[in-house]
């Protein structure tokens, strides 16, 4: 059988408070619920409070215990550790991936992060995936941890409403039952740099926009016709939760169903790098991935940059 990487397990953080539309305008942002919700489905996030002294790689080592408990791992039994994340410990370095290992324990394993923004889990799945392909590693973490909430400019009401923190981590490992990353597929786009960027989050929103309804189902497309598929065989789709419009649009351009697509962005806002693999949670906790499934994950972020995953459960 061919050798891939299998989804073990999922886990999740749990932290910070949960912040209602309207708890934001006691906060003083320039908004109300109905113009958040109607223009991005977002009813609710979660921010990490501001006397929390907790940083990025603590919510991260979180996530990973958690996955690791899941699984019943030991932490030493990792070979590499790869961090997806917009809002790292240190501006330039050490990897916010070492910080992690560090504090999981994981002595064996190397580690190193992922600047691709919403992307980030696309493009870290994408990597950890070839590791194990190649035969350099049995089990792979893929952490996602994200405290959006202290790169905001709450005087932005346009993009402050549309971010939340959140954290998650994905455990790969080799498999040869058929199971597993089937594909991936990445693309970028040098020219839209200035359309989203930090360190305090700036978005040009309907550029944004047009480059994820045009450009996510694309790449959807074509990751399918390169395994010879299509996507009446996929089981479920799990966009990048940035926008209820965005996600909409890219299931229809899809052809798949709404009841095929996942949504959650109603009760997280966009946690950027986290979303997918948030999502992925839910969706196993509610028994909507079932072995065998076809899984569809897709995204695009900052850069710009865009991809999607097919995963057989």
């Amino acid at each position: 059988m061919t050798l891939r990487a299998g989804i073990v397990e999922v886990g999740q953080a749990q932290f910070g408070d949960l912040v209602e539309n309207d708890a934001l305008v006691a906060m003083g942002v320039d908004t109300n619920d109905e113009w958040i919700r109607s223009r991005s489905g977002i009813e609710r996030r979660w921010f990490i409070s501001k006397d929390d002294p907790r940083k990025t790689s603590d919510v991260g080592a979180e996530a990973l215990q958690d996955a690791l408990n899941r699984a019943g791992w030991t932490a030493d039994s990792l070979d590499a550790i790869v961090c997806a994340t917009s809002t790292p410990d240190f501006d330039s370095y050490p990897a916010t991936a070492c910080v992690i290992q560090e504090k999981v324990k994981a002595v064996n394993a190397f580690g190193f992060d992922v600047t691709a923004a919403c992307t980030g889990f696309i493009v870290a799945l994408n990597v950890g995936a070839n590791f194990i392909v190649s035969g350099q590693c049995r089990r792979v973490a893929l952490v996602c941890p994200e405290l959006n909430s202290r790169i905001l400019d709450f005087s932005d009401r346009n993009t402050c409403v549309l971010f939340g923190d959140g954290a998650a981590a994905v455990l790969l490992e080799a498999r040869e039952d058929g199971s597993g990353i089937l594909g991936s597929d990445l693309k970028s786009d040098g020219k839209l740099v200035h359309i989203l960027d930090a360190p305090k989050i700036r978005m040009d929103g309907k550029a944004v926009y047009r480059c994820a309804v045009t450009e996510m189902p694309a790449i959807s497309k074509r990751l399918l016709g390169k395994l010879d598929l299509t996507t009446d065989d996929v089981a479920l789709l799990v966009p990048h939760q940035a926008n209820i419009r965005i996600i909409e649009s890219t299931g229809q351009n899809l052809g798949i169903a709404p009841e095929k697509v996942f949504v959650n962005v109603q009760d997280y806002g966009n946690t950027s790098s986290a979303t997918i693999p948030i999502a992925l949670r839910q969706a196993l906790d509610e028994g909507r991935i079932k072995k065998g499934d076809l899984v569809l994950t897709v995204a695009v972020g900052a850069g710009m940059i865009w991809g999607a995953n097919l995963i057989r459960w």
